[in-house]
C-alpha cells in the first residue's frame, strides 16, 4: 500500500504551560553528543537471501531492502561461486559495457533514475535499524556510479524517510513517487563519472518516528535534468553503495551560548549572540524527546508558549538554517 507519500512539515505545535518562575540557561559544552552510529541494515548489500529462488526484484537478494513499487532495481555482485544477484561477468555484456568494482565488499545495487521517453522510475527501499529521533540532525550518505554504458547523467538525486513503509501498487508504469525527500544529492555539473564512485550526503533535521528510508530520483521526466554523452544505452542509471544514515547532532559542536528567557509569563524565547533571530525552537526533555516544537518566519524574536510543562532538566535547540545551537535550560515551579 502507498503510505504516508505526501510529505508533511513540522509537527503541530502541542502547547505545554507553565507558572513564572525561573529559569536557568546553560551551554552547549555542559551537554552531550550522540554517537554515530549506521541506522541502515546490510548498508552495503553484502547479506544474502532468496538466492536460488526465482524472485521478482534483484534487490530482494539483499534483505530487508526491498522495491518501493512494482520496478525492479538490481543487486550486483562479483561472487563468481555465489553471485546472488547479477555477476559481474566481464565476458558478458553487463561486466563488458557497464563494468565497476564494488566501493565496498563484494555487493552493490542498481536502479533507474531517468529513461529516454519512459516514466519508469527504480527505488530502494529500507527500514531503519531504529526511528529517527524529532529535531535530531541526521547526515544521509551514499556511494553511486554512473556505469559508463548508460547515456545520460543526472545532477539530482534524494532519500526519504517515512513513518511507514512506501509502497505504490500500481500495475501500470512504476513512475515517480509523489513525496519529497529530506535529503537531497544536487550536482550543478552532473553527477557524470563513470569510472569512480562518487560520494554524496545531505543533513536534514527529522520530525521524529521516520523509520523507512527510499532511494532514487523523485521528479518526472520533465522536472529532471540530464546530460547527454555517448554510450549503449538510452537511460540514468546509477550504482549504489555504502549507504549511511547518522545521528550527527553534537551540542558539544556548537561554540554559541544560547540563552534561554521568559519574554513574558507563559513564554520561553532565545538569545543567540551575533544572530537577530533564528527559524525555529524546540524543547526536548531529558531522553532526547521532543516534546514542543514551533517555527517563525521573519520573525526577529520568536516566542514559544507554554502551558502546564512540568519543572525539571530541558534542553532548548535553535535552528537558523541548518546552523544550529543548543542549551540545556531548568525549569523549577
Amino acid at each position: 500500500m502507498l503510505n504516508t507519500l505526501l510529505s508533511s512539515g513540522l509537527p503541530k505545535l502541542t502547547s505545554f504551560g507553565v507558572r513564572v518562575g525561573l529559569s536557568i540557561s546553560l551551554f552547549a559544552s555542559a551537554c552531550c553528543a550522540f554517537a554515530q552510529i549506521n541506522l541502515v541494515p546490510n548498508w552495503s548489500f553484502e547479506d544474502t537471501a532468496n538466492c536460488g529462488i526465482p524472485v521478482s526484484s534483484q534487490i530482494l537478494r539483499s534483505p530487508p531492502w526491498f522495491s518501493a513499487n512494482n520496478a525492479t532495481p538490481d543487486v550486483y555482485s562479483m561472487d563468481a561461486g555465489n553471485a546472488c544477484g547479477i555477476y559481474m561477468d566481464t565476458t558478458d555484456v553487463i561486466g563488458q559495457w557497464c563494468y565497476q568494482a564494488p566501493f565496498h565488499g563484494q555487493r552493490f545495487a542498481g536502479e533507474y533514475l531517468w529513461k529516454y521517453g519512459d516514466e519508469v522510475k527504480d527505488y530502494i527501499e529500507v527500514e531503519l535499524i531504529s526511528a529517527l529521533v524529532g529535531g535530531h540532525s541526521y547526515r544521509a550518505s551514499m556511494e553511486i556510479s554512473l556505469p559508463e554504458c548508460w547515456q545520460y547523467a543526472v545532477n539530482t538525486m534524494g532519500a526519504y524517510f517515512s513513518v511507514d513503509s512506501v509502497f505504490d501498487p500500481n500495475p501500470g508504469t512504476p513512475g515517480v513517487l509523489p513525496v519529497t525527500p529530506q535529503a537531497e544529492f544536487h550536482e550543478p555539473l552532473f553527477f557524470k563519472d563513470d569510472s569512480a564512485w562518487m560520494h554524496v550526503e545531505d543533513v536534514f533535521v527529522a520530525d521524529g518516528g521516520e523509520r523507512f528510508m527510499v532511494i532514487g530520483s523523485f521528479t518526472d521526466n520533465a522536472g529532471t535534468d540530464v546530460q547527454y554523452h555517448p554510450a549503449q544505452f538510452g537511460a540514468a542509471y546509477y550504482y549504489f553503495d555504502a549507504i549511511e544514515v547518522k545521528d550527527v547532532t553534537s551540542w558539544e559542536s556548537v561554540a554559541e551560548d544560547l540563552q534561554v528567557y521568559q519574554p513574558a509569563p507563559g513564554f520561553l524565547s532565545v538569545r543567540w549572540p551575533g544572530f537577530p533571530r533564528v527559524d525555529r525552537i524546540t524543547i526536548m526533555n531529558g531522553l532526547g524527546s521532543v516534546i514542543l516544537e514551533r517555527s517563525f518566519q521573519g520573525d526577529t524574536e520568536g516566542a514559544v508558549p507554554l502551558t502546564d510543562l512540568p519543572g525539571g532538566v530541558y534542553v532548548v535547540r535553535a535552528w537558523l538554517g541548518k546552523r544550529q545551537a543548543t542549551a540545556r535550560w531548568i525549569w523549577m515551579r
